[in-house]
C-alpha cells in the first residue's frame, strides 16, 4: 500500500510539473510588436539639471540662436538614448497639381545599437495616373522605404529597401519588409566617441556662417521651459553636400535649392524638443518642377522608448544578423 501511495504521489508531482511547464510555455513573454511610431515619452523634457540662459550665449540674435543650436546638436550626439520621429511629407508641383508623398522617419539609438527607418507612400499623387509623367516618381526612387540596423562590434550594418508601400488602417505609410533583400553596408557611427559627424537629422550644413543674416529670432516659454528659435540658411552656402542628393535623385545636374527655413524648439537644458525644416528646390525632369521637403521631428530621450526589441519593424531587421 505504501508503494502505491508513493507511486501515486510521484505521478501527481509529474502531472503538476507538466502542467506548470505547459502553462509557462503558453504564457512565456513575447515581443510587444508595437509600431516604432508609438513612443510613450515623446516630447518629455530629459532629466538634466542644466539651465541655459540664451542671452548669455552671444551679442546678437544670430549668435545666440546658433550657439543654442550647437549645444542641442552636441547633446543629441552625446546622449546615450534617443528616439527621433519625423512625420513629414514630400511635395512635387507638376502640371498645375500638387503631388504629395508621406515621408516618415524613425531613428533610435542606445549606447550599442542603432535603428533607422524611412517609410514613404503616396498620399495624393495625380501625376501617378498621367500616361506621360507617371513613371517620374518611380524613376526618382521617391516611394522607396528603407531601414538600417547596426550593433557595435559587428563587421557590417544591415539595410533593406523596398517599394511595395501602402497606407495602413491608421492612414500611415507602411510596407512588407519580407519582400526586401538584406544587404550589408559599412558600420554606422552614431555616438560622439565614434565620430563628430553623426546621428544627423538634417542634410544641410547648419552653421552660423551659412545663415541668412538677420533672419534669426527666439522666444522663451517660461511655463514649459523651452526656447523657440527661427532662422533661414543661404541655399547656396548650406547645400554643398545636400544638393548632390537632389541632383542624383531627379537626374538634373542643375537642380538647386531655393529656400531653407527652420523653426526649432529646444529645452532650456539644451536638448532638442521639436525640429521643423522646410526645404524648397527646383529642377527639370522633362519639364521644370518645384519640390518641397518638409520635416517635422519630435524627440524622446527616455531609455524605454529605445528598446529596439519591442518594435516589430526594428526587431525584424535585427533578427537578420
Amino acid at each position: 500500500m505504501a508503494n502505491k501511495r508513493k507511486f501515486g504521489l510521484i505521478v501527481l508531482v509529474l502531472v503538476l510539473l507538466a502542467s506548470i511547464f505547459l502553462f509557462a510555455a503558453c504564457h512565456r513573454p513575447t515581443l510587444v510588436e508595437k509600431s516604432s511610431r508609438d513612443f510613450e515619452h515623446m516630447g518629455e523634457k530629459p532629466a538634466d539639471s542644466t539651465l541655459i540662459n540664451i542671452d548669455s550665449l552671444g551679442a546678437t540674435d544670430d549668435e545666440k540662436v546658433f550657439a543654442l543650436y550647437s549645444i542641442a546638436l552636441d547633446n543629441l550626439r552625446d546622449t546615450p538614448y534617443c528616439a527621433a520621429y519625423n512625420e513629414g511629407w514630400f511635395e512635387c508641383y507638376m502640371l498645375g497639381q500638387n503631388n504629395i508623398l508621406y515621408d516618415d522617419y524613425i531613428i533610435m539609438k542606445t549606447p550599442n545599437k542603432y535603428f533607422y527607418c524611412n517609410y514613404r507612400a503616396i498620399k495624393e499623387c495625380p501625376i501617378a495616373e498621367n500616361a506621360l509623367f507617371g513613371d517620374i516618381f518611380r524613376n526618382m526612387g521617391s516611394i522607396l522605404s528603407e531601414r538600417r540596423y547596426y550593433e557595435k562590434g559587428k563587421e557590417y550594418a544591415l539595410q533593406q529597401s523596398v517599394g511595395n508601400n501602402y497606407m495602413d488602417e491608421n492612414g500611415l505609410p507602411t510596407t512588407n519588409w519580407n519582400e526586401a533583400e538584406i544587404t550589408h553596408i559599412d558600420p554606422i557611427v552614431f555616438n560622439a566617441d565614434d565620430n563628430p559627424n553623426l546621428f544627423v537629422i538634417n542634410e544641410h550644413d547648419v552653421f552660423y556662417e551659412n545663415r541668412m543674416q538677420g533672419t534669426a529670432s527666439y522666444e522663451y516659454n517660461a511655463t514649459d521651459g523651452y526656447y523657440t528659435i527661427k532662422f533661414e540658411l543661404d541655399p547656396d552656402k548650406a547645400t554643398t553636400k545636400s544638393r548632390i542628393k537632389i541632383k542624383d535623385s531627379i537626374g538634373d545636374k542643375n537642380a538647386y535649392y531655393t529656400y531653407l527655413s527652420y523653426e526649432i524648439t529646444i529645452w532650456d537644458n539644451g536638448y532638442f524638443r521639436t525640429y521643423n525644416n522646410d526645404s524648397y528646390f527646383a529642377g527639370k525632369v522633362v519639364i521644370g518642377l518645384d519640390f518641397k521637403d518638409i520635416y517635422r521631428w519630435s524627440f524622446s530621450y527616455n531609455e524605454e522608448d529605445c528598446g529596439i526589441s519591442i518594435y516589430a519593424d526594428a526587431a525584424g531587421i535585427r533578427d537578420k544578423y
